[in-house]
């Protein structure tokens, strides 16, 4: 990705401190942290990212960050993913992924338009092992777990999904088994996104898993203990693991307070799938950021 004229200010926000004007808004916002932090958990703490706005007065004063950044990104030139194993590839792709999105905006800024934002991100790319790697053929084709977009269908016709060919020595960098995770650790700048953090080789399962259940836990709404409401990110989740409704049910359970687990127990052997909403992906604009990431 071109680096010639980075104007990039963000504007910090922590969730924990905005007004909350509507009783219903957590139906168009699932990351509304309010309340009870049995439901919040890590969530209520995260530093929110409401806008990137180009700036060029106040990114004088965090050059230094910019110059060492830069030259972290120019050392993925010398790194050949196709040597690691399959935990190290999930770290890197999925830390990779979320730097390059967000690189991409604080170089061109955030389109107001969610069509131009996701055509924005399809051109960003890195320069990795020698090779050009794009957000698409990240998502595509290495790591394959392509992440919700607005207009989808639309695209398709356009911007079909990006695979290796045969001989392309790419192919290599792709991790050995697809793994339904990943939809809690990608981001790429929406609203209805999980929380950007960095994985390690080491821990990479369990802190999927983790992110999966922070996840889970600050989405998870109950109507009058009558219907449960979750975000499409566990849907896509769900099929990709091939979760039947009461198996997703029982894991639910694991990650909610007790005062609705009862609720949720109930509908288990029930007509569960009338039970469920799945509520519409937000694309606005919005990253949350652990408070590491910050320091």
């Amino acid at each position: 990705m071109s680096e010639s004229s980075p104007r990039g200010q963000y504007y910090m926000c922590s969730p924990e401190c905005q007004n909350k004007s509507s009783s219903h808004s957590w139906l168009d916002n699932p990351f509304q942290v309010e309340g009870s932090k049995d439901f919040s958990g890590p969530y209520c703490t995260m530093v929110e990212v409401q806008w990137i706005c180009r700036d060029s007065q106040r990114l004088r004063g965090v050059k230094h960050m910019l110059q060492k950044f830069r030259s972290l990104v120019s050392q993925l030139e010398g790194v050949d993913p196709r040597k690691m194993k399959h935990e190290e590839k999930l770290a890197f792709w999925i830390n990779v992924h979320n730097v390059l999105v967000m690189h991409a905006f604080l170089v061109y800024g955030t389109p107001q338009n969610n069509m131009k934002r996701i055509s924005l991100l399809l051109k960003a790319a890195y320069n990795v092992g020698g090779f050009t790697i794009s957000v698409d053929m990240i998502q595509s084709s290495i790591l394959g777990c392509r992440l919700p977009r607005p207009g989808q269908w639309l695209q398709s016709l356009f911007f079909p999904k990006t695979r290796f060919k045969a001989r392309d020595a790419r192919k290599a960098f792709a991790i050995e088994q697809p793994e339904p995770l990943l939809h809690f650790a990608l981001c790429s700048g929406n609203h209805s996104d999980p929380a950007v953090r960095v994985y390690t080789p080491k821990r990479v399962f369990q802190e999927l898993e983790a992110a999966k259940e922070e996840y889970i836990r600050t989405t998870f709404r109950m109507h009058k203990e009558q219907k449960i409401l979750l975000p499409k990110i566990v849907d896509s989740y769900a099929k990709e693991l091939g979760l039947c409704p009461a198996g997703l049910a029982e894991m639910i359970e694991h990650f909610i307070p007790n005062s609705l687990r009862k609720s949720v127990q109930k509908h288990r052997h029930g007509k569960l799938l009338k039970k469920i909403e799945w509520m519409p992906h937000n694309f606005n604009f919005r990253y949350l950021l652990s408070k590491e990431l910050t320091k």
